[in-house]
Formats: C-alpha cells, structure tokens, sequence
C-alpha cells in the first residue's frame, strides 16, 4: 500500500517480473499512490482497462489468457491531470500440461 502523492507512479506487484503464470485465472496486484481515483491496466498493448480498489491495493482479474510472453503496464491520473505510468512488466503464463513435473512429485 503507497502512502504517497498521487504524484507518484503505480508499481506492478505481481506477477513479478519474469514470473510464470500457470493458473487459467490471475490477479494482478498494484501499489497506487493514496489518493488517485483509479487504476487502469494494459495488457500486451491492448486497451486500458479498469481495476478495483481493496485492502489497500488495486487489482484486475484475468482470464481467457494464451500461453506465451506477456506485458502489463499500468496507469494513474496524477491530481494536476497527467498520466503517471508503472514500468512494464513481463511475466509468461504456461499450461499446466507444459509445466515440467518433477520425478519426486510423482
């Protein structure tokens, strides 16, 4: 949780980068700077989309995700009206048929 301004830039939580993501839903986590209206999301360069706000941090549900190498990004709008944006973010989501299992899970 940010106790900054809303000058201040989002930061991505998770995944963390380079993460492997195998469940077929996942929940990004965002840090934002206390007092911002909203945080937005983008996916892959895809369109901006809304998360939700709880506990302190803000969060966007996924699903209907590909396997393969990801990019998330996301944004704030600071109190003067300029978008602050967090690093991206990559991370790459596996079926769990392509997770290798190991011999002593079997």
């Amino acid at each position: 949780m940010r106790t900054q301004t809303a000058e201040a830039r989002p930061e991505i939580e998770y995944p963390l980068a380079d993460e492997t993501v195998v469940p077929s839903q996942y929940t990004f986590r965002i840090a934002a700077p206390v007092g911002v209206d909203g945080v937005d999301v983008s996916i892959d360069q895809g369109p901006w989309l809304a998360a939700r706000s709880e506990v302190g941090y803000w969060w966007y549900d996924w699903s209907g995700y590909g396997e393969g190498e990801h990019e998330v990004i996301a944004r704030v709008r600071s109190k003067g009206g300029r978008w602050r944006m967090s690093d991206p973010r990559e991370f790459r989501v596996v079926t769990t048929e392509s997770v290798p299992v190991s011999p002593e899970a079997v």
